[in-house]
């Protein structure tokens, strides 16, 4: 489900229409769930700080969904920009308010796909970017070249969040939301789509 999908669905408050999750226990049964509507009120609902810690620490197989949820507290973040898994780094790499701070650790992260995005994200300062003009893999480098040619001249926080709108081209991870199975072990069979993403405010990356 996309951000705009979900914007015309619930409105802009989207967290505070899901009632809070108060154990791990009723995390897991909401993403498991058949009904999409629990399966949304995983993503969205806000959960207390013990939660949140038990989940990441006692179920790792649930940690790309942590990451996936709108409410993810930034402290929890950083903890799973140190995951092994590749897909939950860049779940976290790809939230549209991934902390700029998180972005320049992942900025040297060793898969191809969470530096892309690290790249192409909107929150990326310009000089973990300008880092990344001479990533090995080319289509990194040439997205991070294109973002530094158009950075503006004056900009918050050394970041392009003002930028109209520019293409770079972007290899972004799909999560898959097709049933129970693929909600317990993560997206499945991850694969990475070809996409051209904007460097303005009005940029997304992945459900928000």
């Amino acid at each position: 489900m996309t951000l705009a999908l979900d914007l015309v669905r619930y409105g802009p408050a989207m967290p505070d229409r899901f009632p809070e999750i108060t154990s791990v226990e009723q995390f897991i049964r909401l993403r498991l769930s058949e009904d999409p509507a629990e399966r949304d009120r995983s993503a969205w609902a806000a959960m207390p700080m013990p939660v949140w810690d038990e989940l990441v620490r006692e179920h790792p197989d649930m940690r790309f969904w942590a990451a996936h949820n709108r409410s993810c507290p930034p402290e929890v973040l950083a903890e799973l920009v140190k995951d092994d898994a590749w897909h939950v780094r860049g779940r976290v790499a790809s939230r549209r308010n991934c902390p700029a701070e998180l972005l320049e650790k992942l900025a040297n992260d060793p898969h191809d796909a969470v530096r892309n995005t690290v790249a192409t994200h909107q929150r990326s300062p310009r000089s973990t970017v300008l880092r990344l003009t001479d990533d090995p893999w080319a289509v990194i480098a040439e997205a991070a070249r294109t973002r530094i040619a158009n950075w503006p001249q004056t900009a918050p926080n050394e970041t392009g969040t003002d930028k109209p709108d520019t293409a770079p081209v972007s290899y972004q991870l799909e999560p898959n939301h097709q049933g129970p199975a693929q909600a317990r072990f993560g997206p499945g069979p991850l694969r990475l789509r070809r996409r051209a993403v904007p460097l303005g405010p009005q940029a997304s990356y992945g459900p928000e």
